[in-house]
C-alpha cells in the first residue's frame, strides 16, 4: 500500500488516492481538467494539497506558542534597534550622523524582509522546521560577530544584513505556520504569534539597557545571542506542517507513480508531467487585488520603524533619561503585542481587510495627533500606547490578508513576496527620514520627520480602502 502524507498528530491525511489512469476514451483530456496547472481559481492553485480547513487540531496551538517564541526574539531585537542606536550615537560611533548609523538596524529588517520571497520558498520546499533552525544558527552566529566589530562597516554585515538572513529563515516559518493550522480562528491564531514581537520588545528593551550598565555592550550582546539559541532551538523543534513540503510532496508522488504499470505511468507522465517547484514563483503578482496588498504594504513601512528607530533619541532631546527612554520604547512594543491579538480576534469577526485598513489609518492619525504634540512624558506615553496598539495590529493583519487572498498553500512563499515590498519600503524609509532629520531638522527639529511618517502611512490607508472597495463595495460587510 502507498504512504500518504499524514502528520504525527492524527490528523486526517490529505485523499492522495491514486486516480484511474485507464486509457478509455476521454481519460486524457478529463485528467489535463484534473491538473494542478489547469486549474484556475487563484486559491485553489496554491492549495492543492486536499488539506480540510475546517478542522482546527489542538496541536495547533503548539505551534502558535512555539512561533510566538520566535516572533518574541527575531521581531522584539529588530525593533529595539533603538536601544542599540542610541548607544552607537551618543557613545561608541558618536563621529557617524544618525542617518548612516540607522543603517545597520534597516539592513536587519530589510535584510528580513527582503529575502523573504527566496527563504518563504526554501521553507515551503525543504520544511518550516529545518528553515527555522537554520535561521536560529545563522542569527546566533551574527551577534556573537556583533560582539568582536570594533568598526562601523562591520556592524553593517553581521547586525545588519547576516541577522538579517538569519531572521528571514525562521520569521517566515512562524508568521505563516499558524495560518496552516486554524481558518475560522486565523485571525486570533496569527495575533498570538506575531503578539510575541510586542512582548519580546517589552522584555528586551529595558534588559538590555540595564545589561549595557553592568556588563557592557559585547557581553550583553552576547548574552542576547545565547538567548536565541536556547529559546530558538527548542521552539523550531516543535513546528509541524499540515501541508507537505515541496520536497516531500514530490518524492509522494515519484513513488506513487513508480508503482503504475508502464503504459500508465506513459500516460501521466504526458498528461500532467511532474515538475519542479519554482525557487522563486511570481505568478501570484498577476492578481490585482494581491497587488493592491503588496503596494499597501509597501507603503507603509515607509513610516511604520521610524518612531522605533527615532523615538528614543527625541525622547531624550526632550527631557527624557536613557531608562525611561528605553521604558518607553518598552510600552510601544508592549503596546505593539496588545494590538496584534485584539485585532486579530477582531479581524475573525469584522474581517481582516477590514481591520488592516483601521489599522494604517490610526496608525497615521496617530503620528499626526500624537507624536507631533509630544512634549511631555506623558503625552509621549499617550503615543507609544495609541501607535503601538495600531502599527502593531498591521504586523498581525498581513498575514492574514495573504491567506484570504491566497489560500495555504505555499503562503510562506507568497507572504514572503508581500514583506519583499515591505522591505523595499524599510529601505527607504527609515534612511529617508534620518536624511530629513539631518537636513530639515539638524537633528533637533523633528517636525518634518513626523510629517513624512504620517504622510507616507496615510497613502498605505487610500490603497487598503481601494482594496476593501474592490472586494466588497458595501461598507459595513466583513471583508
Amino acid at each position: 500500500m502507498d504512504k500518504v502524507y499524514s502528520d504525527e498528530q492524527g490528523l486526517p491525511a490529505p485523499d492522495h488516492s491514486r486516480p484511474d489512469l485507464s486509457l478509455a476514451e476521454g481519460e486524457s483530456e478529463k485528467m489535463k481538467e484534473m491538473s494542478e496547472d489547469n486549474l484556475t481559481p487563484l486559491e485553489t492553485k496554491l492549495n492543492p494539497y486536499g488539506v480540510d480547513e475546517s478542522i482546527e487540531p489542538p496541536y495547533g496551538w503548539v505551534v502558535v506558542g512555539a512561533s510566538f517564541f520566535v516572533q518574541a526574539l527575531v521581531i522584539g531585537t529588530v525593533n529595539n534597534f533603538g536601544v542599540y542606536q542610541d548607544l552607537y550615537v551618543k557613545d561608541l560611533y558618536s563621529s557617524y550622523p544618525a542617518s548612516q548609523i540607522s543603517l545597520i538596524g534597516t539592513l536587519a529588517i530589510v535584510g528580513m524582509d527582503i529575502f523573504g520571497p527566496l527563504t518563504g520558498s526554501f521553507a515551503d520546499h525543504f520544511g518550516y522546521q529545518i528553515s527555522a533552525l537554520l535561521g536560529t544558527l545563522i542569527m546566533v552566529l551574527s551577534l556573537l560577530a556583533t560582539s568582536f566589530a570594533y568598526e562601523l562597516w562591520h556592524l553593517f554585515l553581521t547586525q545588519g544584513l547576516l541577522y538579517g538572513i538569519g531572521a528571514s529563515l525562521a520569521f517566515f516559518p512562524s508568521l505563516t505556520l499558524p495560518s496552516q493550522w486554524f481558518k475560522r480562528r486565523r485571525g486570533l491564531a496569527t495575533g498570538i504569534t506575531v503578539g510575541g514581537g510586542g512582548i519580546g520588545g517589552l522584555i528586551l528593551s529595558p534588559m538590555i539597557v540595564a545589561l549595557f550598565g553592568k556588563i557592557g555592550y559585547q557581553w550583553t550582546v552576547r548574552t542576547v545571542a545565547l538567548i536565541h539559541l536556547v529559546v530558538l532551538v527548542p521552539a523550531s523543534a516543535l513546528f509541524r506542517c499540515r501541508v507537505e513540503s515541496g520536497k516531500d510532496r514530490r518524492r509522494r508522488m515519484k513513488r506513487e507513480r513508480a508503482a503504475l504499470a508502464e503504459e500508465e505511468r506513459r500516460e501521466q507522465d504526458r498528461v500532467a508531467p511532474l515538475k519542479k517547484d519554482k525557487i522563486l514563483d511570481f505568478s501570484v503578482m498577476r492578481e490585482s487585488k494581491f497587488m493592491l496588498l503588496f503596494f499597501a504594504s509597501f507603503f507603509m513601512p515607509l513610516g511604520y520603524f521610524v518612531p522605533f528607530f527615532y523615538f528614543p533619541t527625541y525622547a531624550r532631546l526632550n527631557g527624557v533619561s536613557a531608562s525611561t527612554s528605553s521604558v518607553l520604547i518598552g510600552i510601544l512594543n508592549g503596546s505593539s503585542a496588545v494590538g496584534r491579538v485584539l485585532m486579530g480576534l477582531a479581524s475573525d469577526y469584522i474581517g481582516d481587510v477590514n481591520s488592516l485598513l483601521l489599522s494604517m489609518i490610526f496608525s497615521s492619525i496617530s503620528v499626526f495627533v500624537f507624536w507631533i504634540l509630544s512634549k511631555s512624558l506623558s503625552v509621549m506615553v499617550v503615543f507609544c500606547i495609541f501607535y503601538g496598539f495600531w502599527s502593531g495590529s498591521f504586523v498581525a493583519l498581513v498575514p492574514s490578508v495573504s491567506a484570504h487572498l491566497c489560500g495555504i498553500g505555499r503562503l510562506a512563499s507568497v507572504t514572503g513576496i508581500i514583506y519583499g515590498g515591505i522591505a523595499m519600503g524599510t529601505l527607504i524609509g527609515t534612511p529617508t527620514a534620518g536624511a530629513i532629520l539631518d537636513s530639515l531638522g539638524h537633528n533637533t527639529n523633528y517636525l518634518p520627520l513626523q510629517l513624512w511618517t504620517g504622510f507616507v502611512m496615510a497613502i498605505a490607508s487610500a490603497i487598503a480602502f481601494v482594496l476593501k472597495v474592490k472586494m466588497d463595495r458595501r461598507l459595513f460587510v466583513k471583508v
